[in-house]
């Protein structure tokens, strides 16, 4: 028996010539033994195989299930905070846009400022932290309502605070902590607001959440130095304004289009440019005279008095005096 027989048996490795096939190294000159292994390693790799399969498997099935997780949460996001349930001794809420969207743009600060007279009658306030648009203020037994709440939002260099909306009826009335309450808030950066009973106004802003743009009619021009011509009665007023930026809630704009009636007889020749959303523009506008001609609008704007142009921008800046958006009075004229 050669030496490499002896081996084989020592090894357990059937050499005999139905199973023997061999490759000579020339380099070596070892002989490399191929087939002779065969069913040794397939006897031995499959169950290493099928643990491989097995962890690959576990691995893609993990990494599905935290995407479909991922997207969950996603959607969640979109749809916004989940609804509140009320909680014993706390106060709960969320914070979002009119539609139940999460609220979006450079927003610095959220207050939800809460108030209230313990049992032993002490006077409690409350400011939760805002995570998420939602907050959970733990509240000792008393009884408990909301004050103004704001925003604080960042556009360009200049951060405007601005009222939160409390959606429903009691945010103003005591609530018993013990049964728990639940608060929501929403910013609207357009819309009607507050107008207690009055009938909303297009030239008052502070009906109005959004942006307002003053605009009257000049009687005498100061660059010409002569008295203007009114418009007849009938005609109509097309502006248009161009943004110039995006929201201050981060949103894209489109140009947005006013259409106002001329009433030169009214204490109020033209309406206001009412509620837009917050933002920088440009504004143009054309007038269309009873007889079907037209004539461009030429104001005066910010740094372009005593002159005229067909364009003035309107940017948005906070009211220092009132807080807010400032409103903007440009005076008019047919070019």
């Amino acid at each position: 028996m050669c030496l490499s027989q002896q081996r084989s048996q020592r090894l357990g490795i059937d050499l005999s010539p139905q199973n023997e096939y061999s490759l000579i190294n020339s380099k070596s000159g070892y002989p490399f033994l191929f087939t002779s292994f065969q069913g040794d390693i397939m006897r031995y790799s499959q169950p290493i195989i099928c643990s491989a399969f097995l962890i690959t498997l576990w691995w893609t099935l993990l990494g599905c299930t935290l995407l479909i997780g991922c997207r969950d949460e996603s959607a969640k996001a979109q749809a916004g905070a989940e609804p509140q349930v009320a909680q014993a001794n706390h106060a709960v809420g969320k914070i979002t846009f009119e539609d139940g969207k999460p609220l979006t743009g450079d927003i610095k600060d959220i207050v939800i400022s809460i108030s209230g007279v313990s049992e032993a009658g002490e006077r409690v306030q409350y400011s939760p932290v805002v995570k998420n648009g939602q907050y959970k203020q733990k509240l000792v037994p008393g009884q408990f309502r909301f004050d103004r709440s704001t925003i604080t939002v960042r556009f360009e260099a200049t951060e405007f605070t601005l009222d939160l909306v409390p959606v429903g009826p009691n945010s103003t009335k005591n609530q018993d902590a013990a049964e728990g309450i639940v608060q929501d808030f929403v910013w609207k950066p357009t819309g009607q607001a507050e107008t207690y009973g009055a009938k909303a106004d297009p030239n008052n802003a502070t009906h109005w959440h959004g942006m307002n743009l003053g605009l009257r009619f000049t009687t005498y021009r100061e660059d010409l130095k002569a008295a203007t011509v009114r418009p007849p009665e009938g005609t109509k007023l097309t502006f248009t304004l161009a943004p110039t930026s995006k929201s201050i809630d981060g949103r894209e704009l489109q140009p947005i289009v006013f259409e106002r009636d001329w009433r030169p007889n009214d204490v109020t020749p033209n309406d206001d440019l009412n509620d837009f959303p917050p933002a920088d523009y440009e504004i143009t506008g054309i007038a269309k005279l009873p007889d079907g001609s037209t004539k461009s609008v030429v104001f005066s704007g910010t740094g372009d008095s005593p002159g005229y142009v067909t364009k003035v921008k309107v940017p948005l800046e906070m009211d220092r005096m009132l807080g807010g958006y400032a409103k903007w009075g440009f005076s008019w004229d047919l070019n």
